[in-house]
């Protein structure tokens, strides 16, 4: 653009808003034809949290948000959103960004840890999709360490706890995967344990672990673990009472929390005779759009 206004692109995973949209998510997600079963699996999931996901609505409302505070810092800045897996894609969102202007783009990735199927394959497809136009793009640096981001955690976690029993234990928890990416140089495990213990610090949490979830039905090689699940069996053997999933693996709340959490993980805690309970994820929580607003600041003044 050429009137001063910064471009922001906001770059991330993506979701099906509706029944009919799961199908081809899940194929753009596996890179193929899935087998037979997996398509009234997905079905039935997504039924169960309503009919689709939520996360493309909280996306575009962070967008927004993000706007809005970065007017509010004297910043004009056009938020745009695009997806790997779902509409809006990041290809299309390219075409809509178009060639207009020789400014730079600002790219941020909405995952919070680095890994080859999140950030890096985020900044792959942008770098592709803006090929051969005369746009520049800068990308954000990794933010799971970003002050502002863990004061949000610390903040909804020590909201939820305030309303739950004292002995509570706390299971943060984060999407698996193989654990081939992570002995290859993958950062994500590490940035994902450098962010929980700093939110654990910031609450001065007692007992607090360490935990993933979500590992894919198709895996046929070893996935990060232990499991939400084998936590929760071995906290319950040890005679806790209570525990809090906190879905940190996550900024916005989608079929892994609003399913994998609240249904099966919680099915599970009530069968060892544990009491459930689960922080929300941030959203649109105000320190998380700061903390998004600080890294674009940040790269504007630097140029």
């Amino acid at each position: 653009m050429s009137d001063g206004k910064l471009t922001v692109l906001l770059a991330g995973f993506g979701g099906p808003e509706s029944l009919d949209q799961v199908p081809a998510f899940v194929e753009s997600v596996l890179g193929r034809v899935p087998p037979e079963h997996v398509i009234p699996a997905a079905l039935d999931r997504y039924r169960a949290i309503g009919g689709g996901s939520p996360l493309p609505g909280t996306t575009r409302r962070q967008a927004k948000l993000l706007g809005e505070e970065l007017g509010r810092r004297g910043l004009e800045a056009e938020v745009h959103v695009g997806m790997l897996h779902a509409t809006p894609t990041i290809e299309e969102t390219a075409d809509r960004i178009g060639d207009n202007g020789t400014d730079d783009v600002y790219v941020l990735s909405l995952a919070p840890y680095r890994c080859e199927v999140s950030t890096d394959a985020y900044e792959a497809a942008v770098s592709l999709a803006f090929e051969g136009r005369s746009r520049g793009l800068l990308f954000g640096p990794d933010w799971n360490a970003h002050p502002g981001y863990v004061a949000a955690l610390a903040d909804m976690l020590g909201d939820e706890l305030a309303r739950s029993p004292r002995d509570t234990e706390v299971i943060f928890a984060a999407h698996s995967l193989p654990q081939r990416m992570i002995e290859q140089g993958d950062p994500y495990a590490d940035q994902l344990a450098e962010t929980a213990k700093a939110v654990a610090l910031t609450l001065d949490l007692g007992k607090w672990h360490l935990a993933y979830q979500s590992v894919s039905a198709a895996a046929r090689e070893p996935w990060l673990g232990p499991s939400v699940e084998e936590v929760m069996e071995g906290r319950a053997d040890r005679g806790a009472t209570s525990v809090m999933v906190d879905p940190i693996g996550f900024i916005a709340d989608h079929v892994e929390t609003l399913y994998d959490n609240d249904v099966e993980h919680k099915a599970r805690a009530t069968s060892l005779g544990l009491e459930f309970h689960r922080c929300a994820c941030l959203n649109e929580h105000p320190g998380l759009i700061a903390a998004f607003a600080d890294i674009i600041e940040g790269m504007s003044q630097g140029r």
